[in-house]
């Protein structure tokens, strides 16, 4: 189990990223300029803006 207390083998968060929820980087890209919430080290944010999906 991990931190979060899901076994790794359903956890599907784990299963993409190879990380937990607990474990992902907010702090080196900044905010999202069309929601204003954090952009993951992966480059996702709430509303997918910065993927050109919003």
């Amino acid at each position: 189990m991990d931190i979060e207390g899901i076994p790794q083998e359903i956890d599907d968060h784990h299963m993409i990223f190879g990380k937990g929820v607990t474990e992902v980087d907010y702090e080196s890209i900044g905010l999202c300029p069309f929601c204003n919430s954090r952009i993951d080290e992966f480059s996702y944010c709430a509303c997918g803006g910065n993927l050109g999906v919003s």
